[in-house]
C-alpha cells in the first residue's frame, strides 16, 4: 500500500501543502499536459499549512485566504491561481504516518 503524497512549497515566511492523489498525473500536469484536470491532481482544493508555519512535520491546518495572500498577493480563485502555483514550484513529498508505542 502506497502512502499518501503531498506537494510542499516553501514560502517566504511559511511553508504551503497541497494533497496530491495521482502523482503520474501530477508528472503529466506539470509537463504541460493541458488535457490533465487539477482535479485528477489534487486531493482536494485546499492549501494547507504546518501549525508552527514552518516544516512538513506535525500539525496542519487550512491556510485563510489572510495567509494565502500574504504569500501570493491578492488572487480570486485557489484553484486557478495558488494551487497551480504550489504544484509547479513545490516538493514532492510522500507523507509519514508517525507510529506511537
Amino acid at each position: 500500500m502506497s502512502g499518501q503524497q503531498r506537494i510542499v512549497y516553501k514560502g517566504q515566511n511559511q511553508d504551503f501543502m497541497v494533497f496530491i492523489d495521482d502523482p503520474h498525473a501530477l508528472y503529466e500536469y506539470q509537463n504541460g499536459d493541458t488535457t490533465v484536470p487539477l482535479s485528477s491532481v489534487v486531493s482536494s482544493f485546499e492549501v494547507y499549512r504546518p501549525v508552527t508555519g514552518n516544516g512538513t512535520s506535525g500539525m496542519i491546518e487550512a491556510a485563510s485566504n489572510q495567509v494565502l495572500s500574504e504569500e501570493f498577493g491578492d488572487f480570486k480563485s485557489i484553484e486557478d491561481e495558488i494551487i497551480p502555483q504550489i504544484l509547479s514550484k513545490g516538493e514532492l513529498q510522500k507523507v509519514r504516518k508517525e507510529s506511537f508505542a
